[in-house]
């Protein structure tokens, strides 16, 4: 009786790991996308440069004024997520939460406004100005976000 058990337990796990999220934005993600972690995709961004993922990780940090944008970090290394043709936006207490989010994951440079305006938005005044130069950043823009709460 208690191999049995066991078979059933084992065959609920994978349904425990998608439980249904607590916030859904943009579009429907697809079922059939094998999931890259953060620390993975960090670990080899050049991998990854222009491909299109579906990236899990945790939000570190959100966009204050509007929830338009989201920090994943591992690490020394940043991830801002941004969301398709600024069409939706997360909820401004997202920090914390869980991310799965498709999308497409780039390398690029930002400008030292734009730099300035992503700290700006968070508050981070003193570090904004101290930007002089444009920053190597690992972007993410996604078409669609799901959070799980802690």
């Amino acid at each position: 009786m208690r191999p049995l058990l066991l078979v059933a337990l084992l065959a609920l796990l994978p349904a425990c790991r998608t439980a249904a999220p607590d916030v859904a934005v943009g579009a429907a993600l697809r079922a059939d996308s094998a999931p890259l972690e953060l620390a993975q995709l960090l670990a080899q961004p050049e991998a990854y440069d222009g491909q299109t993922l579906t990236l899990v990780g945790t939000a570190r940090e959100v966009c204050a004024k509007k929830g338009c944008w989201l920090l994943m970090a591992e690490g020394e290394r940043e991830l801002r997520m941004t969301f398709l043709d600024y069409g939706f936006f997360v909820p401004l207490d997202s920090a914390g939460s869980e991310v799965t989010a498709e999308g497409v994951f780039r390398i690029q440079e930002t400008p030292v406004e734009e730099a300035r305006h992503y700290l700006e938005d968070a508050g981070r005044h003193a570090e904004a100005q101290a930007i002089t130069a444009p920053v190597k950043s690992f972007t993410f823009v996604a078409a669609g976000v799901e959070l799980r709460r802690p």
